[in-house]
């Protein structure tokens, strides 16, 4: 029976055609026969046809040897801003991640260090979930931190965890407690730096040590040397009982056989690279074993045998029943004590320790560890291949490959030239110009490669040339040919061809899918609300999306930093969790800076025109939010139909493709405006037409323009500067470019926002005041407290009491108080947890693509697939635009005024104000309520009519 072979794809799959000048001679010759076998039978090496094609071959090898360059050659470029290390991105850029795992946090914390003084305060860490109890009063829903109600049932919080420290040993000890306050201060910096979504930390804590007493009697060989033989015992003995956490440089850990997503997995770090085993094995030790202290010091030159040796506890109060085994209580590090002794011999010759000598050599070894520190500090970077820079697009014409008696070379045509041997000599270079420019133009897309697959890249052409040069007679054969602008003999040869917003989306697709993400569901949607012009949006999507790629993948993950409280972290800020920002470059949203998304550039105004009726219309600001950029023309009944037509001049301006655009606005001749306008004015063949745009004469011969829809009739929508028009030709062109580009690329009522439900928790029913540290001043103790309000109760001393931040509110909220309900109706039943892995996410249900329902489930289904799985969304389209008359609906405008409020208290730690900024924004959070487009109500039996927008049909629609 035979065995099955394991099927592969094969890595190389190139043939190398390209550069075998025999295949592509015989292959021609093949060709030649297949297609003129009956008039051509003379193929050898002399017939000037034959010649043709073994020229053409040379420079097909030619070309194929340069595309078999190491792709760092062809990727080189003599400009440091197109070169390979601006094309791709580096492995520390897109390999690490923030924070996730216990393993991560523990990296990063230990990887702490101060510039000056002590380097390492950290010498391991452990974060340990934290148990906190809410009881729920089963008849109400209401929490509390202790049991209430006749019915109680309880839930521990998920998300809260405890840091146990384990302090460097070289700790300065004549200000240990500066140190360590110093060293908790960067920790939570680092923490909140890289935060994990719907997490906290509760609280930083010294560990606690078990005291470990070992005597030992230890024969070494006569070589050894005593003292530094006793400074390793002593080091390794430490380490076992605690092990230290080494840092390790790139090119250490893989000679260790680790490989590059395994070094650079979890976040990275500033003093080199920590190897996970070894990370996972230095956990807290829950037992001492006498055997394996044994082989830790016969593992150290210089030791030969061990006479005698012990273990047991320091303190009486801990019971040993075993001669070979402590229990070390949980949560403890076991340490030796000052009980424990050590003594030498060499042979029967007993040996005299001299402590000053042990002390210098352990400090040696320090110093040592210190210098492989700095070198892993160094080594962090897998370096791109450095190529070198080829003319790769130099291209010599085939036509002085020919043998002079053609006469098409740089010598012309050789003895007494006839007309009738010029005519053929300049006939034959007329026809091999073509084949000149097709390969001039192959090796220019191969210089062009490093441009086309950059993700950095600006270019406008998928497609290029270059001029043909020393050609003999050149001028005589072609005409209009500008051998100086290569971009412009591009345009005149490829400009009907190049597609480039299609071609250029292809190429982003290709980067993109690097990274297996994907835009295709996107687009597709994309197509069906914006048609023809999605293709020019969906690239600046992906460019975007591709730009900031770095951020997006390693911050994920990341949660919100609440701890930072200046004005521009908490409003009009970047400063959001990782995930909104992946959610808003994948749904294409323009700004997810956290503001004020109930304020838009959009006015709905309304009209009371007596009898308890009135009308409606509308007006749109620019991007400076000082001027009118449109204004409807017609008055609506309805809020609704308002709303509706300012989304058509919305399509019918973002329609309009830009090269179209361009090529349209060359017919406005600035330089015969009396010309121009007289076609303005009498519209002949469309001139006043451009795409969805009319352009219009008023008096005094100015300009503006109105917004076309797409019937038959072209009725007018909407019109731009009828009330300030443009004077100059320039100002109405530069306008209509202006307009076009801000409505594709700049206007935005979209935006997002993300509440994680954790950070509305109080920390602790009872307070307790912070006190101050000796060795800090009042403001770096007050400093410390703020930056730790998430961190619960912890205490720095008693030396000073720092009282709550100013201000005071009306009907104060006790900050413990402000918990969320625990049922939503049934609360006998259904009772959750409102707090743990939850998250509310909250858009504008009003803008364009929100109101659509195909875009609000594909939406829905991109929160919930990159939102962490073990995270619970709640998803809300809700409010309206703030019409001047405010007649919208204030749910989300609410929500921005408690949300920001909520945000600076707990930034800022007012703890007086907390309560109630908290208890307002869940208010604010109950009273959202999601918008749906309106529909009208048809019969199930009525004929189906595509005209009707958003019909809900009886019997086929869920309402």
């Amino acid at each position: 029976m035979s065995e099955n072979k394991h099927i592969s794809i094969p890595k190389k799959i190139e043939t190398e055609d390209q550069t075998d000048f025999h295949f592509l001679r015989k292959t021609g010759i093949e060709y030649i026969e297949g297609l003129g076998g009956k008039l051509w039978t003379d193929y050898n090496s002399h017939d000037p046809g034959i010649t043709t094609l073994e020229v053409l071959s040379y420079a097909i090898t030619d070309l194929g040897m340069r595309m078999n360059l190491n792709m760092e050659d062809i990727l080189a470029s003599k400009d440091k801003e197109k070169d390979i290390h601006t094309q791709f991105l580096k492995a520390t850029e897109v390999l690490p991640s923030r924070s996730l795992t216990e393993l991560d946090y523990r990296k990063l914390f230990i990887d702490i260090s101060f510039k000056s003084g002590l380097q390492r305060p950290i010498r391991n860490c452990w974060l340990v979930p934290k148990t906190e109890t809410l009881y729920v009063d089963c008849k109400t829903g209401q929490l509390d931190f202790e049991p209430i109600g006749d019915k109680t049932q309880n839930f521990n919080v998920k998300g809260l965890y405890d840091l146990y420290v384990d302090y460097a040993e070289n700790i300065d000890l004549e200000h240990v407690e500066c140190d360590k306050s110093a060293t908790k201060v960067k920790i939570l910096e680092r923490y909140h730096d890289n935060r994990g979504l719907c997490e906290d930390l509760v609280d930083i804590k010294e560990v606690e040590t078990q005291k470990v007493a070992v005597c030992a009697r230890i024969g070494l060989v006569n070589k050894a040397d005593e003292e530094l033989v006793h400074a390793k015992v002593t080091r390794a003995i430490n380490n076992y009982l605690s092990p230290e956490v080494h840092f390790y440089s790139l090119k250490q850990l893989l000679d260790k056989g680790l490989t590059t997503d395994q070094i650079f997995e979890g976040p990275l770090l500033d003093n080199g690279f920590i190897d996970t085993e070894e990370l996972i094995k230095s956990q807290l030790k829950t037992e001492v074993r006498l055997s394996d202290i044994i082989s830790e010091i016969m593992k150290i030159d210089g030791v030969k045998e061990i006479h005698e040796i012990s273990i047991a506890g320091c303190d009486n109060a801990v019971k040993q029943t075993n001669d070979w085994l402590i229990c070390i209580e949980k949560g403890r590090k076991p340490e030796l004590c000052e009980l424990s002794s050590f003594s030498y011999s060499k042979g029967a010759l007993p040996l005299n320790i001299n402590d000053k000598k042990v002390q210098d050599y352990i400090e040696t070894l320090q110093r040592e560890e210190e210098i492989l520190r700095n070198d892993a500090r160094k080594d962090k970077e897998l370096p791109l291949p450095q190529g070198t820079s080829y003319d790769i697009e130099n291209y010599a014409t085939i036509l002085n490959e020919f043998p002079d008696t053609y006469g098409v070379g740089i010598s012309g045509i050789i003895g007494n030239p006839t007309q009738e041997r010029e005519a053929l000599a300049k006939q034959f270079k007329g026809y091999l110009l073509f084949f000149d420019q097709i390969l001039a133009s192959y090796f220019k897309h191969l210089e062009k490669v490093k441009e086309v697959l950059s993700i950095n890249s600006t270019l406008k052409r998928t497609y290029f040339t270059q001029a043909l040069k020393n050609i003999k007679g050149f001028d005589e054969l072609v005409f209009n040919y500008d051998t100086n602008n290569d971009d412009q003999l591009t345009d005149s040869l490829y400009e009907e061809l190049d597609n480039s917003v299609e071609r250029r989306n292809e190429v982003l697709d290709h980067l993109i899918s690097r990274f297996a993400e994907t835009f295709s569901d996107y687009t597709f949607l994309m197509k069906s609300l914006y048609g023809k012009s999605a293709d020019e949006i969906v690239l600046s999507n992906k460019e975007s999306f591709l730009k900031e790629y770095k951020s997006l993948s390693k911050d994920r993950g990341l949660g919100y930093n609440f701890t930072l409280d200046s004005d521009s972290d908490i409003w009009n800020t970047n400063n959001i969790s990782g995930v909104q920002k992946r959610i808003a470059r994948l749904l294409g949203i323009k700004n997810y800076t956290q503001r004020n998304l109930s304020q838009t550039p959009i006015s709905i105004i309304k009209t009371e025109i007596g009898n308890g009726k009135a009308s409606y219309t509308w007006k749109m600001k620019d991007a400076s939010g000082n001027n009118i950029t449109l204004s409807s023309v017609k008055t609506f009944e309805i809020e609704y139909a308002a709303t509706k037509n300012l989304h058509e001049a919305v399509y019918q301006t973002i329609q309009i493709d830009e090269e179209d655009l361009e090529n349209a606005l060359k017919v406005l001749n600035e330089d015969d405006v009396e010309d121009t306008l007289d076609k303005l004015k009498t519209c002949l063949n469309n001139y006043c037409v451009i795409g969805n745009i009319k352009i219009r004469v008023s008096s005094g011969d100015n300009y503006y323009f109105e917004i076309l829809d797409d019937t038959e009739d072209r009725n007018v929508i909407a019109t731009h500067k009828m009330t300030n028009p443009y004077s100059t030709l320039k100002g109405l062109k530069d306008g209509i470019r202006e307009i076009v580009r801000y409505f594709k690329y700049d206007f935005t009522e979209e935006g997002i926002f993300l509440v994680e439900h954790l950070l509305l928790k109080p920390t602790f029913k009872d307070y307790k005041l912070i006190g101050g540290i000796g060795c800090m001043s009042i403001e770096d103790t007050f400093k410390i407290f703020k930056d730790m309000e998430g961190i619960g109760y912890m205490i720095l001393g008693d030396t000073f009491k720092v009282p709550e931040n100013e201000g005071s509110v009306t009907n104060p909220i006790e900050y413990s108080d402000a918990l969320m309900s625990s049922c939503d109706e049934d609360c006998e039943t259904d009772v959750f947890d409102p707090y743990s892995y939850r998250v509310s996410v909250v858009l504008p249900g009003f803008a364009y693509r929100f109101q659509d329902p195909d875009f609000r489930r594909y939406a829905e289904t991109v929160i919930r697939q990159e939102i962490p799985a073990h995270i619970l969304a709640k998803i809300c389209w809700v409010g309206d635009r703030m019409s001047e008359k405010q007649t919208a609906q204030n749910d989300l405008s609410e929500f921005e005024i408690a949300f920001k409020k909520y945000l600076s208290d707990k930034a800022n730690n007012k703890l007086s104000n907390l309560g109630n900024s908290i208890h307002n924004l869940l208010t604010a959070l109950s009273n959202l309520n999601n918008i749906y487009r309106p529909g009208r109500l048809l019969d199930c039996a009525k004929e189906d009519d595509d005209s009707l927008d958003g019909k809900i049909i009886l019997g086929q629609s869920n309402i």
